[in-house]
């Protein structure tokens, strides 16, 4: 075999080596030319972090403009990981426990749910387990702030953070309905509601402050700071390309702070006139005023209540323990929407409503009540009583509901159980019973309205699954397993006074940006309506004004001469208490009677009668709501 000559062997070398060097120099010219910006931009993204910069959160308003909620600016303590050296995250985190009188176990749980690492493995890595701050307690009075920054060698990575804290300026007024802030959960963050939200955000914990979280909690900012070879913060200022916070958008409530000051003044006054009356186990109670036409509410009051500002920065377990306990009455439940109970003869309204559009009565049909009833078929001859032992005479309809007669609506009950269906049970519902409102905040409970196949479901002996005519007597008057919360009713009294539109209660009025600029009306609309007639609905409203009114009227006492004309009911509910039975006061009215716009309800657990006890706290109510100075009074001494 022939081989090529020296010379065609040094050209194809030559030619092999200027085809590599052009391709190196090819690639050169891409990187540096056609690529450079690019890959000094991914430089620069290496040499800079990105770093959180949480936005003030949105004021809440009442309905006038006043601050219910606002921020107050205060120190947060937290820990910067990739600032503890390898191994020190035990001993830094046991001796910030002490220091700030927290748990090392929460704290460790904090880091944990922040950073999704286990805190074993945080201590290995600490110093490089990330740039952002985990606060782990906010609200840190300054005394404890000084400690930590003249001891800073002995907590490597503790920093102090600018907080902004919830700030309450009209003090406990409305705690049930606000709610809390805090860091959003592990478990929160899997819930689609909270989709985009981040480990260590901030967000509303309950009431209004849950509800309108995404409007209320702004924007988040980010700052680029510029870090060395191990990832660690530079001095200086941070860099360009940064995003500004956005603060959160002011949530414009329903609330009247002035009536909703006197109408949690009025439920205190109610307590103490019930303790006067020898009811001195009352110590729980509830009350609101709904715009009888749309449903907003402008006051919504429970007690015990609580002072919100516990929350900021965190509740310690001592005081979760007692807002949560037996002892103090359960401060933390918002009676008005999660506590149902019988509701008593404040019921006779949709007794009367159904009775009269089902034609079971009549407005002129009449019963005579001599203190006591007596099923027709019951053989065993078992007494309902009338709260009048002596009796009311012959009474028809009108006339039973001024003096809330039971005996009356035993006997409507009655023919109720004589027909079939359950007709009765039915307009409770239709009317807003049985179902939640649909109220704007958190928490509400459905109450209940008993029918037959109710009982067949609840119970276990075949005895107790059978619907009885007793069953049909007690829920005419409200009682039995009938239970409703004091914002159900107030709905179905907001029917009777606006002819039928189911109003659908809501505490959100609007939402607007930091220039004034309206960004949402909050308006939900009515939730449905109920066809009644205008006969029924006359011969109820009659009822219910001159049982405010009329000599005869179980609440005469409180509202006969008063200016404004009013139209309510008075109830007193026998509830089961452990072992006994005890009586809630109940009052439920709207006003003015001619032309209704709100709707009041006052419920007093352990509280006597309505009459007596619930009335008045009511009439002071209706002072703020009119601007009337009547002051108080003391209602009937035997009433229902």
């Amino acid at each position: 075999m022939q081989l090529p000559s020296v010379p065609l062997r040094v050209a194809i070398l030559l030619g092999l080596a200027v085809v590599l060097f052009g391709i190196i120099l090819f690639r050169l010219w891409y990187l540096q030319i056609l690529s450079g910006e690019e890959f000094a931009a991914q430089a620069n993204d290496n040499r800079l972090r990105s770093v959180k910069v949480v936005a003030a959160r949105g004021p809440i308003q009442d309905r006038n403009g006043k601050m219910i909620v606002e921020n107050r600016a205060g120190l947060a303590v937290g820990i910067r990981l990739m600032d503890v050296p390898a191994g020190d995250l035990g001993a830094t985190t046991k001796k910030l426990a002490g220091v700030l009188h927290m748990r090392e176990a929460r704290i460790r749980e904090k880091l944990e749910s922040r950073t999704g690492v286990a805190f074993a493995q945080l201590d290995e890595q600490s110093g490089s387990a990330g740039i952002d701050l985990v606060v782990v307690k906010e609200d840190v009075d300054r005394k404890t702030v000084s400690y930590l920054l003249e001891h800073k060698q002995s907590f490597p990575g503790v920093e102090i953070r600018k907080a902004y804290l919830r700030d309450y300026p009209e003090g406990t007024l409305a705690a049930h309905l606000l709610g809390s802030t805090g860091e959003i959960s592990s478990e929160q963050l899997k819930e689609q509601r909270f989709k985009g939200y981040a480990a260590g955000d901030i967000i509303g914990q309950g009431g209004l402050e849950w509800s309108y979280d995404r409007w209320l909690r702004g924007r988040d900012g980010v700052a680029k700071v510029e870090v060395d070879a191990m990832g660690r913060p530079k001095s200086g200022t941070a860099e360009p390309g940064g995003r500004l916070s956005q603060p959160g958008n002011t949530l414009v409530t329903t609330i009247d702070t002035k009536v909703q000051a006197e109408t949690e003044d009025a439920l205190r006054y109610a307590i103490s006139l019930a303790h006067k009356t020898g009811s001195y186990g009352a110590n729980a109670a509830a009350a609101l005023v709904l715009d009888a036409k749309n449903g907003e509410v402008l006051s919504m009051a429970s007690y015990p209540t609580y002072d919100p500002d516990v929350w900021v920065g965190g509740i310690s377990q001592k005081d979760y323990k007692v807002f949560t306990g037996k002892y103090a009455n359960y401060p933390l439940l918002n009676r008005a929407i999660q506590s149902a109970k019988a509701v008593g003869s404040t019921f006779k309204v949709v007794t009367a409503t159904a009775g009269l559009e089902e034609g079971v009565i009549d407005p002129e049909t009449g019963f005579f009540c001599d203190g006591g009833y007596v099923i027709p078929i019951d053989t065993g001859k078992t007494v309902y009583g009338c709260w009048a032992t002596d009796g009311h005479g012959t009474l028809n309809l009108v006339g039973a509901l001024t003096q809330s007669c039971d005996v009356y609506f035993y006997n409507v009950g009655y023919r109720f159980y004589a027909r079939p269906g359950s007709e009765l049970s039915a307009w409770a519902v239709r009317l807003g019973m049985g179902k939640t409102t649909g109220i704007d905040i958190p928490g509400e409970v459905a109450g209940r309205v008993p029918t037959p196949e109710w009982r067949q479901s609840y119970f276990k002996t075949e005895i107790d699954k059978i619907w009885k005519p007793g069953n049909s007597v007690t829920l005419a008057i409200g009682q039995d397993d009938m239970e409703a919360t004091p914002l159900q009713l107030g709905v179905t009294y907001a029917a009777i006074a606006n002819g039928g539109t189911i109003v659908k209660p809501h505490l959100g009025l609007k939402i607007v940006d930091a220039q004034g600029k309206v960004v949402r009306d909050l308006d939900p609309g009515p939730a449905g309506k109920v066809d009644i007639s205008q006969r029924t609905l006359d011969m109820v409203r009659r009822g219910l004004r001159e049982a405010a009114s009329a000599p005869t009227g179980t609440s005469a006492a409180v509202f006969a001469g008063y200016p404004i004309a009013v139209a309510g009911k008075t109830g007193t509910a026998e509830v089961w208490d452990g072992n006994r039975l005890v009586n809630y006061a109940w009052y439920a009215s709207y006003a003015p009677a001619d032309d209704p716009k709100y709707v009041t309800v006052v419920m007093v657990e352990k509280g006597g009668h309505g009459g007596t006890v619930a009335a008045p706290a009511t009439r002071l109510i209706y002072d703020a709501l009119f601007n009337q100075h009547g002051g108080k009074v003391t209602g009937a001494t035997r009433s229902d």
